[in-house]
């Protein structure tokens, strides 16, 4: 409670930062980031991670507001975390225990639709964060070829390309700030799953069987599934033996050798792959029969969307290192 009162207080201190509809993380709109539009629908999509599931619902029920912002109110929650998550009378576990009667099925079914939400935020926010980062890529990548035409100086160009990484370099530290909150809302929950669900953490998560194809020409490869992602250097041969398993992005495959090597991505349409295995490289759906067995699937879907969340991530930290760069 004490923990609580000190925040609803930071609350009533902060509340004239959290004015604009996406919080003073993203800065005013001076009109000048070509990318805004995406930036602010991730930073929409990611204030759902913005608190921890139960000790969030407390001081949120107390102060009305503090998880609806992963800004400036966002960031004090967190750093407070462990003493509200202290300071709250129950855990996620006997929280919904005491929600379901502590009746077994009643529970697992509760569970398994809190994580089933879980795991559709994370893939959402996945998502509009891949926007982002194919967004600066594409920017850069216009920058870059009107300079080598001699549209604009080389001088204006690099100032561009510098103001782009600023930018991106702004999304990186917001997206590290989510996959945080992401794995401490997954700490919270994982101790409940490991009652209800023995065992569920420790099976490996979910993953589609790769299907082994020759390409019928080379195949240009990606660094990254996304629409603007810089080349790899060496293609896939026509003919040379490949495998492919499904990436993030369902437009994109990632490219392996038969032995599992990854050469990179490429757009799925490529290769033709006989309908009979289509189903190989889809990622299997979530079981539904029985509560438990539908909760242990989702625990290792939530092991496999949180995987996919810290690939964009990464992504977007290749970009800021190497992707505004003017070149000779």
């Amino acid at each position: 409670m004490a923990s609580a009162m000190l925040l609803n207080g930071c609350v009533a201190a902060q509340i004239a930062a959290q004015q604009t509809p996406t919080g003073p993380r993203l800065g005013s709109d001076d009109g000048t980031d070509a990318c805004r539009s995406q930036a602010e629908q991730f930073d929409s999509t990611a204030a759902y991670f913005a608190a921890p599931i139960v000790a969030g619902a407390v001081v949120i029920g107390a102060g009305g507001i503090l998880g609806t912002r992963p800004g400036v109110i966002g960031a004090l929650v967190w750093a407070a975390s462990s003493a509200a998550a202290a300071a709250a009378a129950t855990s996620y576990l006997e929280q919904r225990q005491r929600d379901t009667n502590n009746d077994p099925n009643a529970l697992a079914a509760a569970m398994a639709t809190d994580l089933d939400q879980e795991n559709a935020h994370i893939a959402q926010s996945q998502q509009t964060l891949d926007a982002v980062t194919d967004c600066r890529l594409r920017e850069a990548q216009r920058v870059q070829a009107a300079a080598q035409a001699g549209e604009i100086q080389r001088r204006e160009a690099e100032q561009r390309l510098a103001a782009l990484r600023q930018q991106a370099e702004r999304d990186l530290t917001i997206s590290q700030g989510v996959q945080q909150r992401i794995q401490a809302r997954a700490a919270e929950m994982d101790p409940g799953f490991d009652t209800v669900a023995p065992g569920a953490r420790a099976a490996p998560p979910p993953r589609p069987q790769p299907v082994v194809t020759r390409p019928r020409q080379a195949v240009a490869l990606q660094a990254a599934p996304l629409p603007s992602a810089p080349p790899v250097a060496t293609p896939v041969a026509a003919s040379q033996p490949v495998q492919v398993v499904p990436t993030r992005n369902p437009d994109f495959v990632a490219v392996e050798t038969p032995s599992g090597q990854r050469l990179g991505y490429a757009r799925a349409a490529t290769f033709s792959i006989p309908p009979s295995q289509t189903r190989a490289v889809s990622v299997p759906a979530v079981a539904g029969a029985a509560d438990a067995a539908r909760l242990r699937t989702l625990v290792g879907t939530n092991i496999a969307r949180r995987e996919g969340f810290s690939e964009s991530v990464a992504d977007l930290q290749r970009a800021v290192s190497s992707g505004f760069e003017l070149g000779t």
